[in-house]
């Protein structure tokens, strides 16, 4: 399976560069992924203009998978309603065939109006049990686009997942395999517990961090190995991380999961 991960597209500022993500998505388009990721912030300060600009480069997609979420600058100035206009629901499930079987996307909202921080909430984490537990026709993929886990070389940490905590131990309780985020425009990879968090830079604005230039990432697994590749637009490619499919862990929590989160868990 191959997946291409991009964010922060931030229209609507000078530092935006149409030629980086006109860039990105004819190298996505030519290398024909299964998914194509795009984990929040295509707006700065959420307003119709900003969205109406991402969507117009965004439809050059040719993939027949592309899941966009919501970004924290999406919604600033009730930029959602703008965002359910031109992307439909803020947060859905899908499945796609991949050569092992067929892989289960499920996408969050974790924005919260007119914050740079962000949250799933209990109300969530229901839909996000049933959509997920029990699945084993294939890899389990979340999409959220605020960082779970701290990213380093972006200065002091903050603005992250309120309910961090919670939903990553949600994660490992179901199993995920891998987590795509964006927010923090540094390209980095954790692997805690079996679950894979992946995240990915600024695609296409001089929003950077450091020395970090804009990027994203090409996602290539299949039942073996996993390895993600860090691609500049228009530039130089290196590879980001490489793992093993099925994860290596040696850690056993021994409370009870309900012990920490409970929920009323829907039946699948």
């Amino acid at each position: 399976m191959r997946i291409v991960q991009m964010s922060d597209i931030h229209t609507g500022t000078p530092l935006f560069r149409p030629e980086l993500l006109k860039a990105a998505i004819e190298e996505t388009n030519a290398l024909a992924p299964d998914l194509v990721a795009v984990a929040g912030d295509l707006t700065t300060e959420g307003y119709r203009w900003e969205f109406e600009e991402a969507k117009r480069y965004l439809d050059r997609l040719e993939c027949e998978n592309v899941v966009v979420i919501m970004g924290n600058h999406d919604a600033k100035n009730v930029g959602y309603r703008h965002f359910e206009d031109f992307f439909g629901s803020r947060s859905c499930s899908m499945t796609l065939s991949v050569p092992e079987g067929e892989a289960k996307v499920v996408a969050l909202d974790s924005s919260e109006p007119d914050l740079a921080e962000g949250e799933i909430g209990r109300e969530h984490y229901p839909w996000l049990d049933s959509e997920l537990r029990g699945w084993d026709r294939g890899p389990k993929i979340v999409m959220v686009h605020h960082h779970i886990l701290a990213v380093p070389g972006t200065g002091r940490d903050r603005n992250n997942l309120r309910d961090s905590g919670d939903v990553m131990a949600l994660l490992r309780e179901l199993k995920v395999d891998m987590v795509l985020s964006g927010h923090r425009h540094v390209p980095y990879v954790w692997s805690i517990s079996g679950v894979r968090v992946i995240h990915s830079g600024t695609v296409s604005s001089l929003r950077v961090r450091g020395i970090m230039a804009p990027t994203y990432n090409v996602i290539e697994f299949d039942s073996e190995k996993v390895e993600v590749t860090l691609r500049q637009p228009g530039g130089e490619e290196e590879t980001l991380a490489r793992f093993s499919r099925r994860a290596v862990t040696t850690s056993e929590i021994y409370p009870a999961f309900e012990r920490f989160v409970r929920y009323d868990k829907a039946q699948v």
